[in-house]
């Protein structure tokens, strides 16, 4: 039977993304007679059973490996019985009319072969990869020497992208992307389907040169707009991805430049490829490598001083054997400790166990191999070297550096939800109940004026959406969470538009499905298990916890003795309060009242050297005989005590509760740290 349009999806591993774009394709449909194709690629998230389940009308294509773009999509179009084809990622959002304005541009325009639409960013932006020049010698040249990006509107070095035209101007181009293309099936099979040689990139460019040298015009239009969580489908190592691309460059080059262009030409092209593929392989092995480089320039430079500080006057050479064994067996130890390796490269706990163990052998080398027999000593001051060096560079980078961003405080992100309805209600109960997902809900923003002010389950609605730029400058929020009860796809787009600039990273929940899709990543939002939810830290994590209390109390109680004197020669005065500790059992702590105001709470720290108080820890609660209290052990500050400081006014208990199970969750020293400097600052 034949059909309006039929829509081709490839799918591997992104099974929110799918459901969120197959619920938004039937919302398009309209009048239009639409089949749906979705090819998978032996995912193994649950995207096959997803789609069996919740929608049965879908063709599905199940492949028992990944057979790559090109060929997946092909395996739908032999089936395909719609006057036009949509080929469109999983990973996208269309409007309500994106179906209708393609296909009535179709229609009207007949000597147009395919059109694409609008692409926009998670944040607004426009996607460049809208619409593209096919890569002849000087469009290449320009894109691998960097030109397209230093003049992005000249005509001349600009043409990559098409960066030199208006996103909001309809043109003629060269290329759409694969991401989203609504071509004619009698052009498909005028011109042939996708060239299988390319795995995945390239396959659109490759068919974009076939429809327009059969003569089709390949057309971008903005009447319509679609979201591009761009890449999502396709992310492995970075290696991959690398060689994949530039590896599709070479193919389209092999098979349609041979003709056209001279054979110098031909050579410089692939030649430029080929060094633009071993720049990128070369930067990224760099920045993979790079914190293994750190730590082993830290650990010969622990080992040398280690060796100057037992034997300083013996010449280094007489060391030029251990030294490197040492230094060997240390690093493979932190390496076996899986402490290497995207972000588990800034993680405390594995250099530790790795010090820890690398610590062990080297000591054992004493007894079993006498030519490393220097002296323990050697080996023990290089440990504590290694331990504090190694960890204190990955506690600066995660507190202070570009890597802050992944530290779990500054993982606290601020969010409104934007629809104050039943969806809008039941995603704040979800993340309420979902400490680990790092969410701070700090309202609502609805569409109607007269919900100003009303509060849902304790949360207030700030604004109506025409404020919302406002409200994401005043809250400080981080994030934009969309409830589609009450917004249509077309509106969210706007809304993103509108906001554009913010910052902000922007989220939607499809309607009672049970994920928040955004670019970066996709949270489940189903409760979680009660015992990850009161899952401590681990024993590593507690042990380092109370070392590093235990020395900076005592170091700051020895530096402030005098000034404790002092004040009581000033007419400060011990008062008395009992409060509750960590198992529910009082205790009695002191402070001064009256004399020198700053030093009020130093008397806390002698609690903190019993390890009754932590330096760290829950609000200190007054003791009441009888009442239940459920608190971690106390401390001098705190996230709760952090945030009625930040907010400059009482929490509710729902909002403590929350606060108090995010610490628990993600209890560490780099934690710890990040509370003291906001508590401080």
């Amino acid at each position: 039977m034949k059909k309006d349009l039929s829509v081709i999806i490839v799918n591997y591993n992104v099974k929110a993304f799918l459901e969120q774009c197959l619920i938004a394709i039937n919302s398009a449909c309209g009048n239009l007679n639409v089949e749906i194709f979705v090819v998978d690629n032996a995912s193994v998230d649950g995207s096959q059973a997803m789609v069996k389940k919740k929608f049965p009308e879908v063709h599905l294509i199940e492949n028992n490996t990944n057979v790559g773009f090109s060929a997946a999509n092909n395996q739908a179009l032999k089936l395909a019985h719609g006057k036009y084809v949509l080929i469109l990622n999983p990973d996208t959002l269309i409007q309500e009319d994106t179906l209708f304005v393609l296909n009535k541009y179709l229609e009207e325009h007949q000597d147009v072969g395919a059109v694409g639409c609008k692409l926009l960013n998670p944040d607004g932006s426009f996607q460049i990869a809208s619409r593209r020049s096919f890569p002849t010698p000087w469009v290449a040249f320009c894109r691998i020497v960097g030109l397209s990006r230093v003049f992005p509107k000249s005509r001349l070095f600009g043409k990559y992208n098409v960066t030199y035209l208006d996103p909001d101007v309809e043109a003629e181009v060269d290329v759409l992307p694969g991401s989203l293309m609504m071509l004619r099936k009698s052009v498909l099979d005028e011109v042939g389907d996708f060239d299988e040689d390319y795995f995945m990139y390239g396959e659109d460019i490759d068919l974009s040169y076939r429809i327009k040298r059969a003569g089709w015009k390949m057309i971008y239009t903005p009447l319509t707009k679609v979201i591009h969580y761009k890449g999502e489908s396709s992310k492995k190592s970075e290696f991959s991805i690398i060689t994949k691309f530039y590896s599709a460059m070479l193919i389209f080059v092999g098979k349609h430049f041979e003709g056209r262009y001279s054979f110098l030409l031909r050579i410089l092209l692939t030649v430029g490829i080929y060094v633009r593929a071993i720049i990128a392989l070369f930067w990224q092995m760099v920045k993979n490598i790079a914190p293994l480089f750190v730590d082993f320039l830290i650990i010969m430079t622990s080992l040398l001083l280690a060796m100057r500080i037992r034997f300083p006057y013996y010449p280094l050479a007489r060391f030029n054997v251990v030294l490197p064994v040492y230094a060997l067996v240390w690093i493979s130890s932190i390496y076996i400790f899986r402490a290497y390796g995207g972000k588990k490269s800034f993680h405390l706990k594995p250099v530790i166990a790795g010090s820890i163990f690398g610590l062990l052998i080297n000591s054992t080398f004493t007894y079993f191999f006498k030519q490393f027999a220097y002296s323990r000593i050697i080996v023990l001051i290089s440990f504590l070297l290694i331990l504090i060096l190694t960890a204190l560079w990955r506690i600066v980078y995660r507190v202070a550096g570009p890597g802050s961003k992944t530290a779990p405080i500054s993982r606290l992100r601020r969010a409104i939800i934007i629809g104050a309805g039943k969806e809008g209600k039941r995603i704040l109960e979800k993340l309420r109940s979902r400490p680990d997902m790092h969410y701070e809900i700090c309202g609502f923003v609805d569409f109607e004026s007269q919900s100003i002010g009303k509060e849902i389950d304790g949360t207030e609605v700030l604004a109506t959406i025409d404020s919302i730029k406002d409200v994401i400058r005043v809250e400080g929020v981080d994030e934009v969470i969309f409830s589609s009860d009450r917004l249509t796809n077309a509106q969210i787009l706007e809304t993103i538009i509108r906001a554009q600039g913010s910052g902000v990273n922007f989220r939607i929940v499809p309607r009672e499905v049970e994920y928040i899709v955004a670019k970066s990543s996709v949270d489940d939002i189903e409760s979680v298990p009660l015992l990850d939810i009161t899952g401590f830290a681990s024993p590593l994590d507690l042990i380092i916890k109370s070392i590093f209390d235990f020395g900076a109390a005592a170091i700051v109680v020895l530096v402030s003795l005098p000034l404790l004197l002092l004040n009581f020669l000033v007419g400060g005065r011990l008062k008395k309060r009992k409060i509750v500790g960590a198992a529910g059992k009082s205790f009695d702590v002191y402070r001064y009242e009256g004399g020198l105001h700053f030093v009020r709470n130093m008397p806390l720290l002698f609690n903190v050297l019993r390890g009754n108080l932590s330096l760290v820890g829950s609000e200190m609660i007054d003791f009441k005989p009888g009442k239940f209290h459920p608190v971690y052990k106390p401390g001098l500050t705190g996230l709760v005590q952090v945030k009625i400081r930040e907010k400059k006014q009482a929490l509710t208990q729902k909002e403590k509760d929350y606060y108090n199970l995010y610490y628990i969750k993600n209890q560490s020293i780099v934690t710890d740290l990040q509370i003291i400097i906001k508590s401080i600052f």
